[in-house]
């Protein structure tokens, strides 16, 4: 939109000036001078131009401030223009919180969602219902089909809220009165202000149907009085949600084709049960950790469908992605994530760990659960080295004894170093998990399975082919490690006063590494909690590498 400025006012007091000069004498006003009327020309000529300037600020500020289309149609809903036309009505079914429409200093009128009734802090969800089909029809629009415009983008600025994940849920109900939904996520990127989220239903069944959106506007509110101002609503296709995309990454350090250094966290985040502490809490320990290690690959055990979630829109910026599918149908996955800013994926997989590992849901007979080993290729972007990160759960012993446990793992992990030999050659090779074995016997003897990853034991296959895999305990290997009073990776087991070492506070976390090609550098565990609140029943494992 072009900006027209015009100077009207500035004309008017040039006139006035005149006008003064001219009828000034006719009322018996003294005589200027040559040279007073030179200098009240000056002044006059001053004012004038800092008018003028002055001026032309404030209408340059409002014909930029009128930029923006302020339009209210059902693909674009301007709060500023709709707040004539009733839009707060639209917004109802508030549920610990409040709706109100105030007044912003970038936007002008917006609609404000606030807290309230928040009793105790992580327990309540404040959420509202906009009613877009209700809204459209108040001004004489008829929604749009939302199987073919599967976007919505709401302009949002949140003050002081607990967390920075949103949800917001289409629904609708059918013609046989059947309810229907589809759920979507988005993250507040970092920094106050404005900023853009879309929520994307394009996977949404029945999405023609949906005619209302629930927003929880805080997954777990912290207390009173945080709010969040809406002040645009757009529904709209795949195309035009991109204008709107923020990304949020980290910065990318300069590197040169001779670095070769990897960093690699192994977290068994553990599953809903067995953990009181809320998502929310769980999820802002684990971003913290993240946002100050940037771990170049992650390796993570029991991440059901909810911890998914939270990991895809909150815990892991746009810096990563990940990979890996769930052992069975909405279940848990043993998921890699990585630094997509730094590496290529050249290859990935998940398989079961059985006979029949392409077959989904398989298992070694008597095994607890159905186990899973999740693969990756990964190509540095700078240096062009390649590396495969292997990453699994083996069974734990469960309704099994000790002995059949410890069978049932060799037999879990022969499956894994079968493949690894087949698909991974030479390599430079890490494998991560939670084994859920010890390293060595009450005796002191090093385990079967752990023999087995070192290369101290052969795999044989039906046809009698042997398979060796050959990898390091970086643990043991790294300069910097942990003391050997500190080496357990369940809680239950971390000892923090340095009390006499026992066997049992052995780790069952591992990250292993291919000697012959790669150096182990540190090795470190976390014992993250605040206030009472564990994130896992698990310490995080974080390495670092060298490839050579």
């Amino acid at each position: 939109m072009k900006k027209y400025i015009i100077k009207i006012p500035a004309l008017l007091l040039l006139l006035a000036v005149c006008a003064t000069a001219l009828f000034g004498c006719a009322s018996g006003a003294p005589v200027q001078s040559d040279t007073e009327k030179n200098a009240a020309t000056g002044k006059a000529t001053e004012t004038e131009n800092i008018a003028t300037e002055k001026q032309t600020e404030r209408i340059t500020a409002e014909a930029t401030e009128t930029e923006r289309p302020a339009t209210v149609a059902p693909e674009h809903i301007d709060v500023r223009a709709a707040a004539d036309k009733g839009i707060k009505n639209s917004f109802t079914k508030a549920k610990y919180c409040t709706v109100n429409q105030t007044e912003d200093g970038e936007e002008g009128k917006v609609l404000t969602l606030t807290t309230s009734n928040i009793k105790k802090a992580n327990q309540r969800t404040p959420a509202v219902v906009f009613d877009y089909s209700g809204f459209c029809k108040s001004i004489g629009s008829e929604p749009l089909d939302i199987s073919k415009n599967q976007y919505v983008v709401i302009k949002i600025k949140a003050d002081g809220l607990h967390d920075r994940l949103f949800t917001l849920t289409a629904a609708a109900t059918d013609k046989d009165g059947e309810p229907t939904k589809a759920e979507a996520t988005a993250r507040i990127p970092s920094g106050d202000g404005w900023h853009y989220l879309t929520f994307d239903f394009s996977k949404a069944a029945k999405a023609d149907k949906f005619k209302v959106f629930r927003l929880n506007f805080e997954q777990l509110a912290a207390s009173d009085g945080e709010s969040l101002s809406i002040s645009e609503i757009l529904v709209c296709d795949e195309e035009e949600a991109a204008k709107y995309a923020e990304e949020e990454v980290y910065p990318l350090e300069e590197r040169t084709a001779g670095d070769y250094k990897l960093s690699i966290l192994q977290f068994n985040v553990q599953t809903e049960n067995g953990n009181a502490a809320p998502f929310i809490i769980r999820s802002e320990l684990y971003r913290r950790f993240v946002d100050e290690h940037k771990p170049d690959v992650v390796g993570m055990e029991e991440v059901t469908t909810n911890w998914r979630k939270w990991l895809d829109t909150y815990v892991f910026n746009d810096s990563y992605a990940g990979v890996g599918e769930p052992r069975t149908a909405g279940g848990e996955a043993n998921p890699i994530y990585y630094r997509k800013d730094k590496f290529e994926l050249v290859e990935y997989g998940t398989f079961w760990l059985s006979d029949t590992p392409d077959k989904a849901g398989s298992s070694v007979k008597g095994a607890n659960y159905p186990r899973i080993c999740t693969w990756a290729i990964l190509k540095d972007k700078v240096t062009g080295t390649q590396f495969a990160h292997i990453n699994t759960h083996l069974d734990h012993n469960g309704n099994n004894d000790s002995a059949t446990g410890n069978t049932i793992r060799k037999e879990q992990m022969s499956v894994i170093i079968k493949f690894a030999a087949e698909k991974f050659g030479d390599l430079p090779q890490f494998l991560t998990g939670d084994l859920n074995n010890r390293r060595t016997t009450s005796k002191g003897k090093t385990y079967a399975l752990i023999q087995m990853i070192e290369g101290a034991a052969e795999v044989r296959d039906e046809n009698g082919a042997a398979y060796r895999m050959a990898l390091s305990d970086s643990r043991l290997n790294a300069p910097v490690t942990v003391g050997e009073n500190h080496t357990a990776t369940m809680m239950k087991y971390f000892d923090e006063n340095d009390k006499a070492y026992e066997p049992s506070r052995e780790p069952i976390d591992y990250v292993f590494y291919n000697a012959k090609n790669t150096e182990a550098l540190t090795y470190e565990t976390f014992l993250i909690s605040e206030e009472g609140n564990l994130i896992s029943d698990h310490l995080p494992v974080f390495t670092t590498f060298e490839i050579k």
